[in-house]
């Protein structure tokens, strides 16, 4: 018969053991919930690929854009996120487009692990986040798996921090001699990550990139917005060339149109420097490194369309709706 210490003792363990379990449940559904949402990042060099220090005031700076969306998945698991990160200058080439599945950890160390999956046919799944039709026709063939690249993350207090572990994460698009270290902190009001391309033979760092919030979206509203260019000035002549979205805190993007024309679309609603006492929703059009705007117009601050019509270029933005993950026309 087993001794009443030894029980006492098993039976406090299986109680750690499942008050640690709870505790990573609770930290994967918390996760979940402050992972989604539209990060606005500055991403600098500090080291190039050819091992040159990059200080500043030499430093270069890259705008990037993350959206991360919770989508539904059951054969995936029951926390899944859908990630785009693009750089704003280029909304419509995506730079990286993955499936996050979150899983509970029992270890009392750790939180959160984070399985990667990216795409074999990308393209297909773009705007994944926003089509329930894309999203119950994707299947577990159409994804594969990232091993060595999945997320350790850790809990601290409303943050989650972590990254890769050990030297498995090999970059696709560099030889087999390097893999990725790859560390982020994620919370309410802080986005912030770091890349590093090491030498799995000395660990010798051979590239490493660092992004950070460069002003707050945590409070904005998402709208999608439609650009129509028409080489002719015609309503009827018109077509799309470029569907982005754009938060009202600010939110900014660029395109360059057929006929070489660089403009920047901005919305603005509190953020507003200008009329800090108005309560309107803004839209402005205006070429790139341009003192005025070509156009704006503004509207209710809770309205739900705001637009622009130059004959030779429209935009109409609209609120993304999660009831239904669809845009409007």
């Amino acid at each position: 018969m087993l001794s009443a210490a030894l029980v006492i003792a098993f039976v406090a363990s299986a109680a750690e053991q499942q008050s640690a379990s709870t505790r990573s449940q609770l930290d994967v559904q918390a996760l979940a919930h402050v992972w989604p949402g539209v990060r606005d990042s500055t991403e600098q060099v500090v080291l190039t690929p050819e091992g040159e220090p990059m200080l500043w005031p030499h430093t270069t700076e890259t705008r990037v854009r993350t959206i991360v969306s919770a989508v539904e998945l059951p054969w995936l698991g029951e926390h899944v996120l859908y990630l785009e990160e693009f750089l704003h200058e280029e909304p419509g080439d995506l730079r990286r487009q993955l499936l996050l599945q979150l899983e509970p950890m029992e270890s009392e160390d750790d939180s959160v692990r984070v399985r990667l999956y990216t795409f074999t046919d990308p393209k297909k799944w773009r705007d994944l986040r926003r089509s329930p039709r894309l999203l119950s026709s994707l299947r577990a063939a159409d994804v594969e798996a990232m091993p060595g690249c999945e997320l350790i993350l850790n809990r601290e207090n409303n943050q989650f921090r972590g990254g890769t572990v050990g030297r498995k994460c090999i970059d696709p698009e560099h030889d087999e001699g390097q893999y990725v270290n790859y560390q982020v902190v994620v919370g309410d009001d802080l986005y912030w990550y770091r890349r590093r391309l090491m030498s799995i033979a000395s660990d010798e760092l051979r590239e490493e990139v660092v992004g950070f919030n460069w002003y707050e979206v945590n409070e904005a509203r998402l709208f999608t917005c439609r650009i129509q260019w028409s080489p002719t000035g015609r309503d009827s002549d018109r077509r799309e060339l470029a569907r982005t979205d754009l938060h009202d805190q600010g939110g900014k993007t660029r395109i360059i149109t057929p006929d070489g024309r660089r403009l920047e679309f901005a919305l603005h609603s509190q953020d507003w420097p200008f009329a800090a006492d108005r309560d309107a929703l803004i839209l402005v059009v205006q070429e790139q490194g341009a003192t005025n705007p070509l156009a704006s117009a503004w509207t209710e601050l809770d309205a739900r369309q705001i637009a622009i019509d130059l004959g030779w270029l429209a935009v109409r933005c609209g609120p993304v709706v999660p009831e239904t993950g669809e845009v409007k026309s």
